[in-house]
């Protein structure tokens, strides 16, 4: 898949974050950020979200709309919506700490609660922990996908922020085939002063499955060295990622190739193996390979959550912390550059990128996306979003 260049309408700039090597192949349109917010909110409202929740349930998704990610963007939003009308996902869960101590804890919703709203509980909590105890941990029960939201907690609180998370199989162990373990997402956040925080947000395999999942729902091909067939053989066919009957009664997570694990050996699938423990054990949930879809009874997720206060550790006000972040992030990005090359640290440009398109005001987003949002909007009776010529 190649990058389309931007267009001379800016609110058509089709930009990405680094690595991101998937798009979509739909036509594309341009949308106010605030006609998005406005159905995407109303549609959370619409299913028992307060007003704050339902702003950050549909933040979620719609921050990787802006940075150009539309496999993770609001194409998941009708989805989401529609569990929560099942009765399949609770937005308005009763969640309580367990075994609580000074600087630990385990928080939980229930088995149908919101995985994002429990694990942003999670974090407030360890947070304030933090600022008594220097660094605490709090495990979540439920996913805390899309790590970002809560790392920046953390920074935006002055701390150091980290995230991990279990997942449903799509990576096989080294050596054998077949998926049995998550992609093991992770992240970290480290507030800085003038800067943009240092986010840093991935899995470790060469790729994301939803980007994967997106190939194979259009015909493309992936690269070289990202994908296992069922036999644990390299492929650059994505479909021979899904389970196309399984996903056609599950839902398309449902998965027979496998996710090569970062750097394809026995380093990376290390971290999938320890992640994809850690995130069990420490939240008292359940492995991956008791998420598989088709079960009869799936188990439930774990996420873990840190919060550090580096003046803790320092002895030193927060503003020295900002400013020898600062420098050492300006010191690593000012570093003498080859040809065409560019040094960035990690979530410098989608900070940068968000930034930009919100005073913007407006992005492009695929037009079965836009169109998806607009159905909500008929389903709650409100007017359809507005859309910019192009």
């Amino acid at each position: 898949m190649t990058e389309r260049p931007p267009t001379a309408d800016p609110g058509m700039d089709r930009r990405r974050t680094a690595g991101q090597w998937w798009d979509s192949t739909d036509d594309f349109v341009v949308i106010p950020i605030a006609e998005l917010e406005r159905v995407g909110v109303a549609a959370y409202l619409g299913v028992g979200a307060s007003e704050d929740d339902a702003r950050f349930l549909f933040r979620t998704n719609l921050d990787k709309a802006i940075q150009g990610d539309h496999a993770r963007g609001i194409v998941k939003v009708p989805g989401l919506i529609a569990q929560a009308r099942r009765g399949e996902l609770d937005v308005a869960p009763d969640i309580q700490v367990l075994r609580d101590r000074p600087g630990t804890a385990i928080v939980d919703g229930g088995r149908t609660a919101s995985g994002r709203l429990v694990s942003r509980a999670a974090m407030a909590l360890a947070i304030d922990k933090a600022r008594a105890t220097g660094v605490a941990m709090v495990a979540a029960r439920g996913s805390g996908e899309l790590l970002t939201s809560y790392v920046r907690q953390a920074t935006d609180a002055g701390m150091v922020g980290m995230a991990m998370v279990q997942s449903v199989p799509t990576v096989a162990p080294h050596g054998g085939r077949g998926p049995l373990l998550g992609n093991a997402p992770f992240a970290i956040g480290v507030p800085a002063g003038d800067l943009d925080p240092l986010i840093l947000d991935m899995s470790f395999t060469e790729s994301s499955a939803s980007g994967v999942l997106m190939a194979a729902r259009q015909g493309q091909p992936v690269p070289p060295g990202v994908l296992l067939d069922e036999h644990g053989e390299p492929t650059t066919d994505a479909s021979e990622f899904p389970d196309a009957e399984l996903a056609a009664q599950f839902g398309e997570f449902c998965v027979r190739g496998s996710l090569v694990p970062l750097g394809g050996g026995h380093k990376g699938y290390a971290m999938v193996l320890v992640i994809g423990l850690l995130t069990s054990l420490l939240s008292d949930s359940n492995p991956p390979w008791d998420l598989y879809y088709h079960l009869p009874e799936r188990g439930r997720y774990g996420t873990l959550l840190w919060a550090i206060d580096p003046t803790a550790l320092t002895g030193t006000s927060t503003d020295d912390v900002g400013r020898r972040v600062d420098d050492f992030l300006g010191t690593v990005t000012a570093a003498p550059t080859r040809e065409g090359g560019e040094v960035l640290y990690p979530g410098q440009r989608s900070q940068e990128l968000s930034r930009e398109r919100r005073e913007r005001g407006a992005i492009a987003v695929p037009r079965r996306d836009a169109d998806a949002m607009d159905a909500l909007a008929a389903e709650l009776g409100i007017d359809p979003m507005e859309r910019e010529a192009t």
